[in-house]
């Protein structure tokens, strides 16, 4: 049985090659290797604003053209990239700040048009079955196609053998998406209501989709690592490329990611003021200028801005300690810390709030329980550290590799398939 899957994604292809990356971008790279996947259709990030819609419209369907195109209108284009052992497909789009069906019905055609000799399964293929898999909780007509019913040529929904949805986060409570709570408060009880399978970021969504009356057929996976990406990249050839940190005066305490809501800067000016012998760097784009402002004031805080995800590695390689400063609130319960995996990965000694992704990992990093324990962790933790502690972190982050995890979920994939056909 080999899958061909139509991916609702919650960023764009284009993002993930300029380096941003996710537990999305993870998957779907693991699922273009699977033995079992022959094709994959990928929607980009449905905006629903104007602004990321013309931030769409430049980048994705008037710039982006990595391959064949095999369908292209005003507001819509579909290419075929063959860097890939499957098939890969980017379908971007702006319709759905004008109609979700429209959406739908072009989705549709494209896959007609891709297989357009489809008898029972639009691939025309016998061992072949359709999958639908989002990331993406604003949209959710993808539901509407009855079972069974061919929609090649147009139709309210897309025809699969098994409906996925894959929990990152709980968008009710994400600061960006405050004047969309009603709406996704019924596009997640239409998930829990419809989905063949739903997969969690972190196991208290469990609970949340519970709430909403769903109770089979949800899995907790949590996020892995790409161990081979943060072991071969640090080599020398690519510590010529960040300049920008060879001259910064060590210690060197370290954080990676996007310096957003969830991060408390009032946390990182307690400990940047308290430790002025050490450089606090921090490596990812900045979402408002105006919450690092009273930061950029200290003389040993350092904004690096983002970097590629193949220098990831060799950035993090030069900390002497990792810090994940994360607030504790509600949005922060549903998340798991991608982070904290890299960080370990490279047998860093970490320093984290107490969040709900840490307890799994307490043997191996610093816990803070508020912040002068936080302060009082950074010395404690470089006196301590020595080699055995970092290949201990090492051999615990390798268990949590991305493969498996995608192993993982294609088993409960087929599994439901399975009982599906009885």
């Amino acid at each position: 049985m080999m899958l061909e899957i139509v991916m609702f994604n919650m960023s764009n292809y284009t993002e993930w090659e300029k380096g941003v990356v996710n537990r999305n971008y993870h998957i779907f790279n693991n699922l273009l290797q699977h033995s079992s996947v022959a094709r994959i259709i990928a929607i980009d990030f449905l905006p629903f604003g104007y602004k990321r819609a013309i931030r769409n419209y430049g980048e994705n369907i008037i710039h982006a053209s990595h391959g064949e195109v095999i369908y292209r209108d005003l507001t819509t284009k579909c290419t075929k990239i063959d860097d890939y052992s499957a098939e890969l497909y980017i379908f971007s789009t702006i319709d759905s700040i004008f109609s979700h069906k429209l959406v739908i019905k072009k989705v549709n055609k494209v896959l007609g048009k891709i297989s357009p000799t489809r008898p029972a399964c639009r691939t025309g293929r016998s061992d072949l079955v359709s999958v639908v898999w989002s990331y993406f909780p604003m949209f959710v007509n993808y539901f509407s196609a009855p079972e069974g019913r061919g929609l090649a040529s147009g139709g309210d929904g897309i025809k699969s053998d098994c409906t996925v949805f894959d929990a990152v986060d709980n968008w009710i409570e994400h600061p960006s998406f405050v004047n969309f709570k009603n709406v996704l408060g019924k596009n997640y009880q239409t998930i829990a209501d419809k989905s063949n399978l739903i997969f969690t970021v972190a196991e208290p969504l469990i609970d949340f989709f519970g709430m909403l009356g769903r109770e089979k057929d949800i899995h907790w996976v949590p996020n892995g690592i790409d161990v081979d990406h943060f072991t071969t990249n640090t080599q020398s050839m690519q510590s010529d490329r960040i300049d920008d940190i060879k001259g910064i005066p060590r210690p060197i305490v370290g954080y990676v990611g996007t310096i957003q809501n969830r991060a408390d800067i009032d946390l990182i000016e307690y400990i940047a003021s308290k430790h002025k012998d050490k450089s606090f760097v921090f490596v990812g784009p900045v979402w408002k200028e105006a919450a690092i402002k009273k930061l950029k004031s200290y003389t040993n805080v350092y904004f690096l801005g983002r970097k590629p995800y193949t220098l990831v590695p060799a950035y993090i390689k030069q900390f002497d300690l990792c810090i994940i400063p994360h607030k504790l609130d509600v949005f922060i319960k549903y998340t798991y810390s991608l982070k904290m995996l890299e960080y370990l990965t490279l047998g860093k000694p970490v320093i984290s709030t107490a969040t709900y992704d840490t307890a799994r990992f307490s043997d191996y990093l610093y816990i803070a329980k508020d912040y002068n324990d936080f302060s009082n962790k950074i010395d404690l933790s470089m006196k301590s550290d020595t080699i055995e502690l970092q290949k201990k972190r090492i051999e615990r982050a390798k268990q949590e590799d991305w493969e498996c995890k995608v192993d993982t979920m294609m088993d409960y994939v087929f599994k439901k398939l399975s009982v599906k056909r009885l």
